[in-house]
C-alpha cells in the first residue's frame, strides 16, 4: 500500500508540475490499446543491407532506424513493439524485416525513455546478433538487464564544459561518439522530470571518409550545434521533427519541432538530413504533422532561398516512408 500511496503521489505532483498534457496523452492512447491494433505497414524493404553500398538509411518508424555504412551496419534506438510505455500503440507495427540482415555491428540507444529503449526488442535481437555492441549513455545502465551484447557506456557531452561531446568507442575502424543532447534521461516520466536523471545524449559515428549524426531526443541549442558543425563534417543527419503541436516553433517541452530540426540541420552544416520521430505514436496531434509542417518550411524556404549552404532543402531533406531503404548516391 505504501508503493501504491507513493506512486500515485508522484503522479499527481508530475501532472500538477507540468500540467494535464502528459496525463491526457496516457488516457487517449490508454482507448485506442484497448480497443485498436496497429496497421500492418505498407512495402517493408526485404533486403536492407546489400553489396556495394556506401551509404544507406532505411527507417522503421518513429526514431529506429537502420543504417549502413559500407560494410558496417548500425541499428539505432530500436523499439519495434506494438505498444509503448503500456499505454502507447502504434499508428502502425515497426516496418523492419531483418530475416536478410547477417549482423549488425553496433546498437545505438540514445536514452532509456520507453519509446528508444525497448526492453523485449533488445532481447530479440541479442540471439541473432549477440556479437553486436550494444552502445548507451551513462545513467541507462540503471534500466538495461543482462544480454549477451557488449554493452559499451559512453560519458555524455551535454554540457560546454566538455566541448558538447563526451565519450567514444572505436571498433574495426568505426568510431562512435556521444555528442550533446538537451533532454532528459530516466525512464518512467516522473524519474526524468521531477528528479532530472541523467543519461541521454546524440551520436556521431565515423567510418573511412563518413561521418553521421544521430540527434536522438534534443531541444534546440544556439551554440551547441554549431559547435559540433564546426567540429564534425557531417554527411547525413537523422534530426526529430516532434512531438510537437505548434511544429513551427524550435521546441516543445524539450523536443525540437519541425522549425528546430531545420536550425539544427542548418547549425551542423551537414549535407543531408533525415527526420525522424514522427508517424508511429500519438501526442494528441496527427502522428504525421511534424513531417507536414516540415514540408511546408522546406517550401517556404526554397522559395525565400534563405537555406545556409546556397541548395534547396528539397533537394538536401530526405523525407521516405516506414520500411522504405534509402540509398544515398551522392555523398562525397
Amino acid at each position: 500500500m505504501k508503493i501504491f500511496f507513493r506512486t500515485a503521489a508522484v503522479i499527481i505532483l508530475t501532472v500538477s508540475v507540468y500540467g494535464c498534457g502528459i496525463f491526457m496523452i496516457g488516457l487517449e492512447n490508454a482507448g485506442k490499446t484497448i480497443f485498436t491494433n496497429p496497421e500492418k505497414p505498407g512495402k517493408v524493404e526485404k533486403n536492407p543491407v546489400r553489396d556495394n553500398v556506401k551509404l544507406s538509411v532505411m527507417w522503421a518508424g518513429h526514431s529506429s532506424a537502420l543504417i549502413q555504412m559500407y560494410d558496417k551496419v548500425i541499428l539505432i534506438d530500436p523499439v519495434f513493439n506494438n505498444v509503448i510505455s503500456g499505454v502507447m500503440t502504434r499508428k502502425q507495427e515497426a516496418a523492419i524485416d531483418l530475416t536478410n540482415v547477417k549482423k549488425i555491428d553496433m546498437i545505438l540507444v540514445s536514452h532509456a525513455h520507453m519509446d528508444h529503449l525497448s526492453i523485449s526488442t533488445l532481447a530479440d535481437l541479442e540471439d541473432k546478433y549477440s556479437s553486436a555492441k550494444l552502445i548507451f549513455p551513462e545513467g541507462t545502465e540503471e534500466f538495461l538487464p543482462g544480454y549477451k551484447f557488449d554493452m559499451i557506456r559512453l560519458k555524455t557531452g551535454n554540457s560546454r564544459k566538455k566541448n558538447y561531446t563526451g565519450g567514444s568507442y572505436t571498433l574495426d575502424g568505426i568510431k562512435v561518439t556521444a555528442v550533446y543532447a538537451l533532454h532528459y534521461g530516466g525512464r518512467f516520466g516522473f524519474d526524468s522530470y521531477l528528479w532530472q536523471m541523467p543519461g541521454c545524449t546524440g551520436y556521431i559515428v565515423q567510418y573511412k571518409d563518413l561521418t553521421v549524426f544521430y540527434a536522438g531526443d534534443t531541444a534546440y541549442d544556439d551554440k551547441a550545434f554549431k559547435e559540433l558543425g564546426k567540429k564534425f563534417d557531417i554527411d547525413l543527419a537523422l534530426i526529430p521533427v516532434g512531438p510537437c503541436r505548434e511544429c513551427d516553433k524550435e521546441d516543445n517541452f524539450r523536443h525540437i519541432a519541425a522549425l528546430g530540426a531545420l536550425n539544427v540541420f542548418d547549425d551542423l552544416k551537414a549535407h543531408y538530413m533525415m527526420p525522424v520521430h514522427y508517424g508511429a505514436l500519438t501526442y494528441r496531434n496527427d502522428p504525421d504533422y511534424p513531417v507536414t509542417v516540415l514540408k511546408e518550411l522546406i517550401s517556404e524556404r526554397d522559395v525565400d532561398n534563405s537555406g545556409q549552404s546556397g541548395e534547396p532543402y528539397s533537394e538536401r531533406i530526405r523525407i521516405i516512408d516506414e520500411g522504405e531503404l534509402y540509398i544515398f548516391e551522392y555523398v562525397k
